[in-house]
């Protein structure tokens, strides 16, 4: 299986696909997290500001359909400690992007205003209108989602309403 970087600049709304880095390659989830962030997030970055990254990291086994192995670590410079944070989520997500050929989804800048929803496929990232979503609950969100997307989707969201780099501006 093929794997790229892909990396979304959230202001502009543009994406790129680019080649593993060969000091990347044998790194996944949580271990891949900390070495983007050591070679592309200064150390005096705001934690909230436009030069810090959020990235999605399935982990090294993940699309082998093993047990327990499709997992993503979600992480980037944390406000709090000022240093790398991390979270791991079980579900289908670490699967949806290892099955898109993505061993990171590496999230830059910050959105200017409005919502809007990160749509990723085989042909590459997008960003749809989100605005009538801002508001709702997780669940009224998916469901929404799946309406407006068709059912074979996989919904990855957030449950609070300001999770950075998505929250307006304003």
């Amino acid at each position: 299986m093929a794997h790229e970087i892909w990396r979304v600049n959230v202001r502009t709304r543009e994406g790129r696909r680019e080649p593993v880095p060969d000091a990347w390659q044998r790194l996944g989830g949580r271990g891949l997290i900390a070495r983007i962030l050591l070679e592309e997030v200064p150390p005096s970055t705001d934690p909230l500001g436009p030069d810090n990254r959020l990235i999605f990291a399935p982990g090294l086994l993940g699309g082998y359909m093993l047990s327990s192995a499709d997992r993503v670590s979600v992480g980037g410079k944390g406000p709090l400690t000022g240093t790398v944070k991390e979270a791991n989520a079980g579900g289908r997500t670490g699967l949806a992007l290892a099955r898109l050929g993505i061993q990171a989804l590496i999230l830059e800048d910050q959105a200017p205003d409005g919502w809007w929803v990160l749509h990723l496929s085989a042909e590459g990232a997008r960003f749809d209108p989100a605005d009538d979503l801002s508001g709702l609950g997780v669940y009224e969100t998916a469901a929404r989602l799946r309406e407006r997307y068709g059912r074979n989707v996989l919904v990855s969201a957030s449950a609070h309403p300001e999770v950075w780099p998505f929250r307006p501006r304003g």
